[in-house]
């Protein structure tokens, strides 16, 4: 492998993404979370603390969701992939997402259904009340499942919808690996993606919430997954995708937004899928300058690295800033909560989340694997 720049291209002139990896953590994909999560903020919170001619660029904000929905599935198949017939696989998986997911969720949970409504009796109302009931069904991730519309939940309990997918995947997505062949789980994934269109529309006819249902966002997942498959088959060349990704992000981001004008998320969610799965890939190996130079941003990779904290607890400071008078709708309204939301998610990060996740070494260190999609690892949360 040679180094040229910041680019190194291997004897066989295949771009790799060591170079831009750091530990177990591939830097370029914190850098795409961290788009992620800022093109959610911004969708959430234009609205109400951003001038209104942020609202109707932001309005497909959401479909930052989708790109963490491939995320998730990219890195999680890919370690499954990665470990699987290693020791303890099913045990130390598991103890591995709960240390990584669970002490950040369940402060949340003690934050608003324990602290806030002693603090200010007033807010019980809301938080207790009918748009965020059950408030059991939150700690067993079965939100999706009885609250009536999961993302209009009051205050951050409204992002935690995606985290009620995501740990569905994670309780069931490791046994269909450990039990299957790669043959066999490529094609598992690609009956999803094409028959998750016609699944949302049945489910749309029936009235089912699309947005939030974990059957209907099963295509984002098994897209990554297939990804994760694809880049670890013998005799992959990455070169020989990075055209077609190209034009394939390009047709499906439009398509996208086209659909959803429409009103047509029953297809637009699989544009949206596909048109993540491509990026996903050509941030990986497009070895383009002005591509590597976005995802080297350190802003970036910071802010991707600490997207958990983000996605989870941005609503408190903007919620804080409208308590006290400050949702007038201004850019430097705005700035103030952003910067609040990075304190927070800092706090968090150094706080609560690194030191559960170094206790990963202690009871569920990483198998050694010689498998060479080994040095593609990354921290999917």
């Amino acid at each position: 492998m040679t180094v040229t720049g910041s680019t190194a291209v291997s004897t066989a002139g295949e771009p790799t993404i060591l170079p831009l990896t750091h530990g177990h953590r591939i830097r370029q994909l914190d850098a795409v979370r961290g788009i992620a999560i800022l093109v959610v903020i911004l969708h959430n919170e234009a609205g109400k603390h951003l001038p209104a001619a942020w609202t109707p660029i932001m309005a497909n904000g959401w479909m930052g969701v989708d790109l963490f929905f491939v995320l998730s599935g990219f890195l999680i198949t890919g370690i499954l992939l990665d470990t699987k017939g290693s020791q303890h696989f099913l045990r130390d998986f598991y103890i591995r997402r709960c240390l990584r997911i669970w002490p950040l969720y369940y402060s949340l949970l003690v934050f608003m259904f324990v602290l806030v409504p002693l603090v200010r009796p007033a807010e019980a109302i809301a938080i207790f009340g009918e748009r965020s009931q059950p408030w059991w069904s939150y700690p067993l991730f079965l939100q999706n499942f009885f609250v009536t519309i999961p993302q209009n939940a009051a205050g951050p309990l409204g992002v935690t919808w995606s985290l009620g997918i995501e740990e569905l995947f994670y309780l069931v997505w490791p046994w269909a690996v450990r039990s299957s062949s790669t043959r066999t789980l490529q094609w598992t994934m690609v009956v999803v993606v094409a028959v998750s269109p016609a699944l949302r529309i049945v489910l749309e006819w029936y009235g089912v919430n699309l947005y939030a249902n974990p059957f209907c966002r099963l295509d984002g997942l098994m897209a990554g997954a297939l990804l994760a498959s694809v880049v670890r088959m013998d005799g992959f060349r990455a070169t020989a995708f990075i055209t077609p990704a190209r034009m394939t992000l390009i047709v499906t981001a439009l398509l996208a937004f086209v659909t959803e004008s429409a009103g047509a998320r029953w297809i637009a969610f699989s544009f949206v899928a596909i048109a993540s799965t491509a990026f996903v890939y050509l941030s990986l190996f497009d070895t383009h300058p002005w591509l590597r130079r976005i995802l080297s941003s350190q802003v970036l990779i910071y802010t991707g690295t600490i997207s958990y904290g983000l996605y989870l607890l941005h609503k408190i400071p903007f919620a804080a800033l409208a308590s006290w008078g400050g949702a007038n709708g201004s850019l430097i309204e705005f700035c103030v909560g952003l910067m609040a939301c990075y304190v927070l998610a800092f706090l968090s990060w150094h706080l609560l989340e690194r030191p559960f996740l170094n206790l990963r070494r202690f009871v569920a260190p990483p198998p050694r694997t010689a498998h060479p999609a080994s040095r593609q690892r990354g921290d999917p949360a």
